[in-house]
């Protein structure tokens, strides 16, 4: 028998009327939440209300989890970045049974729980319904006391760890040698001081939420900083003594030779804290003052692949979302290295991932893991290039290839002409914008016939901070950044804009989480003739005006009137065409 859809349970047992439901389901167009939550917002039903009855379509209980007390043991199958993405908890395990609280019965990520959770193969879950708000405290509640440790003074830690004693004497080359110590760190396992040091900064910057950790020696001293929200953030640093051993442990940890000084060096380490894998990409380049290494961070398990939570606006999401699910034809995103687009490529490969297709991937590196998915780490010494990769492909019946970037000429022919012959293909560029993109393949050597013909909608996007939302207040409109943005005083009129006066949450920085914005130009007939002609890129640029495309700069300008982030970062992320 069909499930009732909560709209009709609710109308059928009399909790909201016919009307309330046509009201709400228009709000829900423009919103794009649940149902539920959309009445809730409305104060058209009760949040206890809405759950009762969630309960009762799915058949599951509703439960008060508010005072529940759970075992530690059972706290470590659910690492906390995966409970706070999908609100969910774990309650408790029974033999192969764990217990999850939840309050989406119908987010699709709980049929792929085994790649989210720690838990055997073999786990089976039940599920307990609870609200949002309810989940939200008890992971508060049970995560307060890592979190409270996690965010211990650097500095002092760095303190106590150099008083024991280290610095250049400490050669950790000579005690353990390259290759012994196994692939996953445990984190402190070891208490000689330059290790717990290192498993330190890892932890503090993974706690900090920093996408990259930069360690740059100098003639006096060492530099740390982490990049946090896209912009670099000083933290206390370990003594100078300390430069070489940190560089030879950190060489360890990602398989490299700690006895070459003289050359970069690319290495991963994969990190396990809280629970949770982390993955580190690790470069090492000599300076004249040392070893200059860099981190970066790739927490698979705190972000969440979801397209329809990429801020969008709705027209640029029924564009992209259109060409996404095409049979064939090519999409491009593009965009400053760290703009996120390997993230919007996942996000779209999790949405079309059924089993009645087959999704391949050329990588370098694989950064994401997802089920149903044959991906493939580009190896270039081993003649694994972008170019064979997808040559191989072709002959693999693939539905769905992505290419992590489009370099030179010979993968570019080859992606466009695999898009014309009944594949749907997805990869990056590094251009500023859209238009760009366009230009750029052509200037590859591409036809602009096979451009055309083979580019259904190019995706550039720049991601800019969020003021902090603990301690934003109104701000007035700093006279040199409104006139390089070339703005006026009716464009301002009636806008209250914001800034975050900084405060321990946000690292004193104003900034807290990012958002995107893109600009999405969907070629169509019109901008198809404008390829075939061999426009340039000013009059590329005209022709996708006048077909009514948004630019980057305008919708971070409107991002900017909602107060949801600054002039500054308007100014200096975006460009004006």
């Amino acid at each position: 028998m069909k499930t009732k859809r909560i709209g009709e349970l609710l109308v059928e047992e009399s909790m909201i009327t016919e009307q309330d439901l046509q009201k709400a389901l228009e709000a829900q167009k423009s919103t794009r939440k649940t149902l539920g939550a959309t009445l809730v917002e409305l104060n058209l039903l009760s949040e206890e209300t809405l759950y009762h009855f969630l309960a009762m379509q799915h058949g599951l209980d509703f439960v008060d989890i508010s005072k529940v007390a759970v075992d530690p043991s059972v706290l470590k199958t659910c690492p906390e970045a995966v409970a706070r993405k999908l609100m969910m908890f774990p309650l408790e395990k029974d033999g192969n049974t764990l217990k999850l609280a939840i309050c989406n019965p119908e987010d699709p990520a709980l049929l792929h729980l085994h790649y989210e959770l720690v838990v055997e193969p073999s786990t089976e879950f039940t599920f307990v319904l609870a609200s949002e708000n309810a989940i939200r405290g008890i992971i508060d509640r049970h995560w307060s006391a890592a979190a409270t440790a996690a965010s211990a003074s650097l500095e002092e830690t760095i303190k106590e760890i150099a008083q024991e004693g280290g610095g250049e004497d400490i050669e950790i080359v000579q005690e353990k040698k390259l290759g012994e110590e196994d692939e996953e760190s445990a984190g402190g396992v070891d208490e000689a001081p330059i290790i717990r040091l290192c498993n330190y900064i890892i932890e503090d910057a993974i706690s900090k939420r920093a996408s990259d950790i930069h360690i740059n020696p100098f003639e006096k001293k060492i530099v740390l900083r982490y990049r946090i929200d896209g912009a670099l953030v000083d933290f206390p640093a370990p003594p100078l003594a300390y430069k070489r051993a940190l560089s030879s442990r950190y060489k360890i940890m990602a398989k490299m030779d700690p006895m070459e000084r003289r050359k970069a060096q690319d290495g991963r380490i994969k990190y396990s804290f809280q629970g949770r894998q982390v993955d580190l990409r690790v470069s090492v380049l000599p300076s004249i003052w040392g070893e200059n290494i860099v981190m970066r961070l790739i927490d698979q398990a705190a972000r969440k692949l979801d397209i329809r939570t990429m801020d969008f606006t709705d027209e640029q999401m029924s564009l992209f979302e259109q060409a996404y699910r095409s049979p064939y034809g090519m999409i491009l995103v593009t965009g400053p290295t760290g703009s996120g687009k390997t993230t919007t490529l996942y996000s779209v490969l999790t949405d079309v991932n059924t089993p009645g297709k087959n999704i391949m991937t050329a990588e370098d590196p694989v950064e994401y893991r997802l089920p149903n998915l044959v991906q493939i780490q580009v190896n270039p010494i081993a003649g694994l290039n972008f170019a064979n990769v997808l040559r191989a492909f072709l002959r693999q019946d693939p539905n769905i290839i992505m290419v992590g970037e489009i370099r030179d000429k010979e993968t570019a022919d080859i992606a466009v002409k695999a898009s014309l012959t009944g594949h749907l293909v997805i990869s990056t560029l590094h251009t500023n914008d859209a238009p760009s993109t366009i230009t750029r393949l052509v200037n590859m050597g591409i036809d602009p016939i096979y451009v055309g013909t083979s580019v259904l909608v190019v995706c550039a996007q720049k991601l800019l901070r969020r003021i902090c939302a603990n301690c934003k207040e109104p701000w007035p409109a700093e006279p040199d950044l409104v006139k390089r943005a070339r703005l006026g005083e009716a464009d301002l009129a009636g806008v209250t804009l914001y800034h975050g006066r900084g405060c321990p949450e946000c690292n004193n920085t104003g900034y807290k989480g990012r958002l995107s914005v893109h600009e999405v130009l969907k070629v169509d007939s019109r901008v198809r003739k404008a390829i075939f002609s061999h426009c340039n890129l000013n009059e590329l640029r005209g022709v996708v005006k006048e077909n009514g495309m948004k630019t980057m700069r305008e919708i971070a300008l409107a991002k900017m009137k909602e107060g949801v982030t600054t002039l500054e970062e308007v100014v200096n992320e975006t460009q004006l065409v």
